[in-house]
């Protein structure tokens, strides 16, 4: 394992605020009320590089989904060593790591409720439709009933059977759409606000008064091919919002655009941020970088949906378990880890400079972007 890699979330912890220290940032953190598997206290903690309240604030965020920590902290910590920024000026970086701590800690991709943040910011007021009846028929075969090839064997033919009735298509939304009906299934979208959501909110309250332009790099692994890291937008192409993705980072895949490979999933911590600061003008992005093979990515959360039905950390296989998620979503190879910093670093710098060149925008501009 490349040392640009911690060995677990502690420290992973520690390097970020060494860093932080380091590099002079101000530095504040959101206490979890939980702890780690060792009995450690978890924190979301945030790093400001730049003066508090000014116009501009690109965040950096890591560990949404968990283990996906991994690498979202190697890039910031290597943002505190590189970026330097203007203290009197009008732009600053906030490095928001860990918005998910107790799933870093226990290297899964969920929350302590067993939640995907990445389907959970719904408008709790106005929450739509949360009816996933694709979920609801494959929910009895979707997670293996062991941690063995026959058990998954078992569990790909019910998908199967579902594939051959109802397509492709029909599947990937199924799984991948997220589901609210199901609480110890994949891919749950919790609710009621999360202590993660919570924390969003306070962190735009905390550290974004003042703002009138507001970006975000959401760091995740796990699709794409091997360290290559996609800008996402969760913006229409030909929204303003979208436009400006593309504009400041250049090649960027729309989820909201139906050709694209992503497309499906709803409710992600983009609108979570949008939601919590409405007056800003946004900019958020997710960063993926890719990792092994779709079906490896797909069965190690699958296995991991087992363990967590089986004891977690205590069940004598989560050991097995737990390297396949680490490999899934945080491969050994150093070169990998080599590729995910210096691009992360490419894109915060690409995002920086376009935060600074962007704009004010008037204040009907702001609410309606």
């Amino acid at each position: 394992m490349s040392r640009r890699i911690a060995d677990d979330y502690n420290d992973a912890r520690e390097r970020f605020l060494s860093a932080a220290n380091h590099a002079g940032a101000s530095l504040t953190s959101y206490a979890h009320p939980l702890h780690g598997p060792s009995g450690e206290p978890l924190a979301t903690d945030v790093a400001r590089l730049g003066p508090a309240g000014c116009k501009k604030v690109l965040i950096l965020e890591s560990s949404l989904h968990g283990v996906e920590g991994y690498a979202g902290s190697a890039v910031q910590v290597e943002a505190l060593k590189q970026i330097c920024l203007d203290p009197d000026g009008e732009l600053a970086l906030l490095l928001v790591h860990a918005i998910n701590p107790w799933g870093f800690a226990h290297e899964r991709r969920f929350n302590e409720d067993n939640i995907d943040l990445n389907r959970h910011f719904i408008d709790w007021d106005n929450p739509g439709t949360l009816e996933n009846e694709g979920y609801d028929e494959i929910a009895d075969v979707l997670i293996p009933d062991g941690p063995d090839a026959e058990a998954l064997a078992r569990s790909d033919a019910g998908l199967e059977a579902f594939r051959a009735h109802r397509g492709d298509e029909a599947l990937k939304q199924a799984i991948k759409l997220g589901q609210y009906a199901h609480p110890e299934g994949l891919y749950y979208g919790g609710l009621r606000p999360s202590w993660s959501a919570r924390t969003v909110a306070r962190i735009v309250q905390d550290h974004l008064t003042g703002a009138r332009i507001a970006g975000l790099i959401d760091v995740h692994t796990g699709l794409g091919p091997f360290g290559f890291g996609e800008c996402l937008s969760g913006a229409a192409p030909d929204s303003e919002e979208g436009r400006r993705a593309s504009a400041w980072y250049g090649q960027v895949a729309h989820t909201k655009d139906p050709k694209t490979g992503y497309a499906g999933s709803k409710a992600s911590i983009l609108d979570g941020y949008r939601r919590a600061g409405p007056d800003l003008q946004w900019t958020p992005i997710g960063l993926e970088f890719g990792t092994r093979a779709p079906d490896v990515v797909r069965d190690a959360v699958r296995f991991d949906g087992w363990l967590h039905l089986n004891g977690g950390l205590a069940n004598p296989q989560a050991g097995m378990v737990k390297a396949k998620m680490r490999d899934a979503y945080c491969p050994a190879e150093p070169d990998w880890a080599e590729a995910i910093v210096d691009r992360g670093i490419e894109v915060v710098t690409q995002g920086l400079a376009a935060i600074a060149a962007q704009p004010e925008p008037d204040g009907a501009e702001a609410r309606s972007a």
